[in-house]
């Protein structure tokens, strides 16, 4: 097979020819990476001219629509990560008989662990606390106590699972909501089930781990954010589109929260005149959730994923 990376980023370069490029070459395949971006439709199309399958980072943006129906070659889309359906058409997919893989349950562990720092951070104002001792000011804020206090977790996949044990090993009482009803689920996460409205007027914190699908589109409501409790902590790891971004700067601008973490946002980067103001106690990450050492594994995966399809045994297949 004749494979390509049109999107590649040259902070991964290495370790994408080392832990991808060299197996699939070992295995008679032929592997090449290119750092452009998907930006230029036109040029993007005409680079996978030739291709039997796209190795798709994804941190360029999209697969440009029209891709896969301009090059009918193409057999495989292996994706680096789990969101593929947020990178890849996947009627086109369909509509052209490409096979799409992905990398499932990708860094779970991270994620959560990241959340709870966002959690942690706004509830002791650390990034506000470091910034006035660097401005020369001993200023000491008063955080909250999270024991004793209920975390909401926005759906109970595996991040959101492992947020929940990670909580209540700290004290903290948790709700969840998800959108199917498992009663074996309760007993296993210790937690409990209640539907979204509830969960957004009882929690103190109020945690997403739900992928963004046109189900899922906004699902957070100005309605349900303006339920949240007095001083809550709202955290988003998971997709910014996943919630009314208008309704959530306005409940920050009105200081009705006690704070957030946010980690993703519908324009990556964001513009400067989108972000809330520094006097606020809002804490923001780079979409690094997944950034960890654990993240080198995504990337051999995604090239595993490859070599299964060309064996003939596909695996991690999500159409």
């Amino acid at each position: 097979m004749r494979i390509v990376c049109i999107d590649g980023d040259a902070q991964y370069r290495d370790i994408v020819m080392r832990d991808v490029g060299a197996p699939l070459a070992a295995a008679g395949h032929e592997f090449d990476w290119f750092e452009e971006s998907f930006a230029d439709r036109d040029a993007t199309i005409a680079r996978a001219a030739g291709y039997d399958a796209l190795y798709v980072v994804g941190d360029q943006g999209p697969v440009p629509a029209g891709l896969l129906d301009a090059n009918p070659q193409l057999s495989l889309v292996s994706f680096v990560g789990t969101g593929a359906r947020r990178f890849v058409a996947m009627d086109e997919a369909e509509r052209n008989h490409v096979t799409v893989t992905n990398v499932p349950d990708f860094a779970s562990q991270s994620v959560a662990e990241h959340a709870l720092a966002l959690i942690f951070a706004a509830a002791r104002r650390i990034v506000e606390g470091d910034e006035l001792i660097r401005d020369g000011r001993w200023q000491k804020n008063q955080g909250l106590k999270l024991a004793g206090r209920t975390l909401g977790v926005v759906g109970a996949g595996a991040i959101g699972a492992r947020l929940v044990a990670m909580a209540r090993g700290i004290g903290m009482d948790v709700v969840y909501w998800s959108r199917s009803v498992d009663p074996a689920r309760d007993e296993r996460l210790g937690a409990r089930r209640v539907e979204l409205g509830e969960l957004f007027a009882v929690s103190d914190v109020v945690s997403l781990h739900l992928t963004h699908t046109p189900e899922t589109d906004r699902i957070i409501s100005r309605e349900l954010l303006s339920s949240m409790r007095q001083n809550a902590i709202f955290v988003n790891t998971a997709r910014a589109e996943l919630v009314d971004n208008d309704a959530l700067a306005d409940l920050i601008a009105s200081n009705s929260l006690f704070g957030a973490g946010i980690d993703v946002f519908v324009e990556e980067p964001p513009q400067p005149d989108q972000l809330p103001s520094v006097e606020s106690n809002v804490v923001l990450s780079a979409h690094v959730g997944f950034h960890t050492d654990e993240a080198d594994d995504v990337f051999r995966i995604a090239g595993e994923n490859i070599l299964a399809f060309a064996s003939g045994a596909p695996v991690n297949v999500i159409n």
